[in-house]
C-alpha cells in the first residue's frame, strides 16, 4: 500500500515538472532586414514556427539564422537575410547587383569598391539593403561661383554647372551669360562666371556735318574763290540700343534716327577769269582775313584783297 502510494506521488512530480517545462517562455527577437519584431513564445519551437507566429513570410532565396528546423529554448536573436536586387551606380555605369542581406557597407564591400576622399554614397553605410534599392556612388568637386560681385566656394556633388547654379539657388535671366555653359559637366577645381546682361534704350543728339560743294565762276578771277553760302551743321537724334554686362555698357547699336535740323551745305565759287596782260605798278596786300570750315578749325581759306582791288582766297 505505501509502495503505490510513492509511486503516485512520483508520478505526479514528475507530470508537475513537465508540465512547467511545456509553459516555459521567453522573447525572441526576429531582425528582418533591420525591423526589428518581438515576440513572446513557448519554448521550446523551432525558428520556422516562430516566424510563422511573427507573420513573417519568407521568400526564395532568403536566408535564416539559426536555420528554421533549429529549435530554440532560451531568448535569443533570429536573423532574416533578404535576397536583394539592387541597381548599384559608379561613374555613371549602373548594373544590378544581388546579395543577400546586409547594408550598404556590406555592398561595396562585396562589389570591391573603396570610397575614395572625395567619393559619396546616396545612403549611410549602415543603412539596410532592400530590394529594388537605388545605390549610387558620386564624386564630390570644389568649385567657386562669382556672380552679382559674390564668389561662392563650394564643395558639390552636381554633374552639371546648371546643377551647381539651382544649388546656390541663382536664377539666370533670359539673356545672362553663364561659363562654362550650364550644360557643362563639374570638374575638380571649375570656375564658374555668371555674367547679367541688360539692356536699356538711350536717345542722343548728334551732328550732322555739313559738306562744301566748289562751283566755277567766270566773274572771278581765275585762283580766286568766294563763299557764296556759308555752312552749317545739322542735327539728328539717334536712338540706341545699349547692352550692359554686369552694370557696364558693352555696346550700343543704333536702332533709328530722326533729322531735327537740316545741314546747310557751303558754297565755294571758283574763279575761271584769265587775268589782263596790260601792265602796271605792283599790287600789295590790303587785308587777309581767315575764314574756317564748318566746326573744324584746322582747316578754311583766307580771304586776301590786294590794292588794285582784286580778291584771292587761299586755302589751308
Amino acid at each position: 500500500m505505501k509502495m503505490r502510494k510513492r509511486i503516485m506521488i512520483l508520478g505526479a512530480v514528475t507530470f508537475f515538472l513537465l508540465g512547467l517545462c511545456a509553459c516555459q517562455k521567453a522573447t525572441v527577437q526576429v531582425n528582418d532586414g533591420g525591423m526589428i519584431t518581438e515576440i513572446e513564445v513557448s519554448l521550446p519551437r523551432t525558428v520556422e514556427k516562430i516566424l510563422e507566429d511573427a507573420e513573417i513570410v519568407l521568400s526564395d532565396g532568403d536566408e535564416v539564422s539559426p536555420t528554421l528546423d533549429t529549435k530554440i529554448s532560451e531568448a535569443q536573436e533570429i536573423v532574416v537575410s533578404r535576397k536583394n536586387t539592387v541597381n548599384l551606380t559608379v561613374d555613371g555605369k549602373t548594373k544590378e547587383v544581388v546579395i543577400v542581406g546586409g547594408t550598404i557597407s556590406d555592398l561595396l564591400k562585396q562589389e570591391g569598391i573603396t570610397l575614395g576622399e572625395k567619393q559619396r554614397v546616396n545612403y549611410d553605410l549602415d543603412e539596410y539593403l532592400k530590394d529594388g534599392m537605388e545605390v549610387k556612388i558620386s564624386y564630390s568637386s570644389d568649385v567657386k561661383v562669382q556672380c552679382d560681385g559674390e564668389t561662392y566656394a563650394r564643395e558639390t556633388e552636381a554633374a552639371t554647372v546648371g546643377d551647381v547654379l539651382a544649388e546656390l539657388e541663382i536664377t539666370l535671366g533670359e539673356d545672362d551669360r553663364v561659363t562654362p555653359a550650364v550644360t557643362e559637366k563639374i570638374t575638380d577645381g571649375m570656375q564658374i562666371v555668371v555674367n547679367r546682361v541688360t539692356f536699356d534704350t538711350l536717345v542722343e543728339t548728334e551732328p550732322i556735318e555739313c559738306e562744301t560743294t566748289y562751283e566755277d565762276d567766270g566773274s572771278i578771277a581765275k585762283g580766286q574763290q568766294q563763299v557764296s553760302v556759308k555752312g552749317e551743321n545739322g542735327e539728328k537724334e539717334v536712338t540706341y540700343k545699349v547692352t550692359y554686362v554686369d552694370g557696364n555698357e558693352e555696346s550700343r547699336e543704333a536702332i533709328n534716327e530722326t533729322v531735327t535740323k537740316e545741314p546747310v551745305n557751303e558754297v565755294v565759287k571758283v574763279g575761271t577769269k584769265e587775268a589782263s596782260s596790260s601792265g602796271g605798278s605792283e599790287k600789295t596786300v590790303i587785308s587777309k582775313k581767315a575764314f574756317y570750315d564748318c566746326n573744324d578749325t584746322s582747316h578754311g581759306y583766307y580771304e586776301i584783297t590786294y590794292s588794285d582791288g582784286s580778291v584771292e582766297y587761299e586755302e589751308f
